[in-house]
Formats: C-alpha cells, structure tokens, sequence
C-alpha cells in the first residue's frame, strides 16, 4: 500500500484589485453631483422628487463608508473626499430650505460658518503647510453632522407637506415644533463644535496637533 504524501503549501496568490474599489468614492462624488439636481427639483416644486434625491444622497454617505470597511476599499483620496462631500451636500442644500423658511437663519449661520472654516483647513494644510490631514471624527462631530442630515430632510419633507396638506393644520404643526426642537438642539452642537475645531485647528498649524476632528 503506498503512502500519500503530504500535501504541499502553495505560495499564496496575490490578489488582483478589485476594479469596484473606487466605488466608495464614486458615491461620494456622486453626493455632490445630486445638488443640482435636488435644486432643480425642489424649485420646480417637484418636492416628493427633491426629498426622494435628498434620502438617497444622504444614504449613499452611510453606504459608502459601509463599502469601504467591509471590502477594504480604503484611499487616502476617498478618505479625504467623504468628509468634504458630506460638508459640501450641506452647505449647498441648507440656504435652499432656509430661502422655504424651513430651518432658521441662526442654525444656517451656524452650520455654513462651521462648514466653512471646516473646508478652508484642507487648502491651507495641503497646499500652504504642506501637510496630509488627518482626520478621527468623534462623537460629538458625528452627532453635528448626523443631526444636520436629519433637519435637511425633515425641511424637505416640510415643503412636501405643504403642498399636499392644508395650512393651519396638525402636521403642520407638528413639523414647526420638531424643526424648533431640533434646530436648537443643533445650534448648541454646532457651536460646541466649531469651538473645538477652531482649538484643534490652532493647534494643528502651530505643530502641536496632527489629528483634525
């Protein structure tokens, strides 16, 4: 009876790159591509469109972070490009619901001040310090941001209501009251961190930090 040889380990294969490795970032590119066309609709008062458009683009921020992790699709660019897409979404559509009347003009302040200052840093590291960001957001700026998807939805959704409910009505109501409660809520948050920002940010130019929030 003859023995069987044990079998002998091959050399791994490296694996090829998946060609769907940019998707994260198509997405994310993507985002930004749907603001015209949330404005076209919305100011053609096509409103179930915009809010359907607006629902998707703020899904496509959860998705591609959820394709990045689960299949390794990781980039410095796409790491880059995510936060600066979910900034520019934001900052674009909220004077459009703030024109409607449905966010307020100190939350509007608020968040395109913050924005801003936010997107200034990236230049200003890249191209004058001639330094990569790096970015670790933490809770509280998840929360910021999170916070100000849901009031631009909800703001969609509000001129969706309008047109297909009467005025002077409960729903109506009930719109003003959660946007009051939440645009508070996100006027305390917006401040808190752009303070924390504007610290970290000193910090980051002077060389004692080199993690943005």
């Amino acid at each position: 009876m003859s023995e069987i040889e044990p079998e002998t380990e091959e050399a791994p294969i490296p694996e090829e790159k998946s060609p769907w490795r940019f998707l994260p970032t198509g997405l994310s590119l993507l985002r930004i591509a749907l603001i015209p066309v949330i404005y076209w609709l919305s100011l053609a008062d096509k409103h179930l469109w915009a809010l359907v458009i607006y629902c998707f683009g703020a899904w496509t921020d959860q998705l591609d972070g959820w394709l990045a992790n689960r299949f390794n699709w990781h980039s410095y660019f796409g790491a880059l490009l995510d936060p600066v897409a979910d900034r520019i979404y934001i900052l674009a559509l909220i004077p459009l619901l703030w024109h409607y009347g449905s966010i307020s003009g100190i939350y509007t302040t608020l968040v395109v001040t913050r924005f801003s200052i936010q997107l200034s840093a990236y230049p200003v590291l890249l191209w004058w310090l001639k330094k990569r960001p790096v970015l670790n957001p933490e809770w509280l700026s998840r929360s910021a941001m999170a916070l100000a998807f849901l009031i631009l939805g909800i703001g969609f959704a509000e001129q969706l209501a309008i047109e297909l409910i009467p005025e002077s009505t409960a729903e109506e109501e009930f719109f003003e009251r959660t946007m009051e409660a939440l645009t508070l809520l996100g006027c305390i948050l917006e401040v808190w961190v752009l303070t924390r920002f504007m610290g970290r940010y000193w910090d980051v130019l002077r060389d004692k930090e080199d993690t943005f929030d």
